[in-house]
């Protein structure tokens, strides 16, 4: 009796640990500003996560917004039009050796935008005996239906 229970709570728990979380993309107050969700979720590669420890600082329009790190994401409030966002290493905050990332999107107001940074291993181009390391990098607008998942298995940064 007692390692039945012991063997129901066990897998409770590992069910619970293992559960994607909850996201709800929130809505800027102001009609006329747009939403912007940039995030960067683990990897489909199998194995050992690339560059989990690094992170870029991420640049928009000029100006960091903060950096971003490995299954997390950040939202920021913009105003609608032609904007560019850079993930880059060249900054104190950053520790990124990748070469910086940008991409220029337009954005209307009230619109809620998603932008992942997708870091993979070039698994073409590495070989079996290398001394580092090859990487995919991309900044990526996602449609909300696949962000959304992807998202949820992330926390703010």
């Amino acid at each position: 009796m007692v390692g039945a229970s012991f063997l129901l709570f066990v897998l409770v728990f590992l069910g619970s640990c293992s559960s994607p979380g909850h996201f709800e993309p929130v809505l800027s107050e102001d009609a006329d500003a747009a939403s912007l969700y940039i995030y960067r979720p683990k990897s489909d590669n199998p194995g050992v996560q690339p560059l989990r420890r690094s992170y870029p600082d991420m640049i928009l329009d000029g100006r960091s917004i903060g950096v971003l790190k490995f299954k997390k994401y950040r939202t920021v409030s913009i105003e609608p039009g032609k904007h560019t966002l850079t993930a880059t290493g060249l900054t104190k905050n950053s520790n990124w050796k990748p070469v910086d990332k940008k991409l220029v999107f337009q954005i209307q107001p009230g619109e809620t935008k998603y932008i992942k940074l997708d870091v993979r291993y070039n698994m073409r181009e590495m070989k079996v005996i290398q001394s580092g390391a090859e990487y995919l990098i991309y900044l990526t607008p996602m449609n909300a239906e696949s962000a959304i998942y992807e998202i949820r298995q992330t926390s703010p940064e």
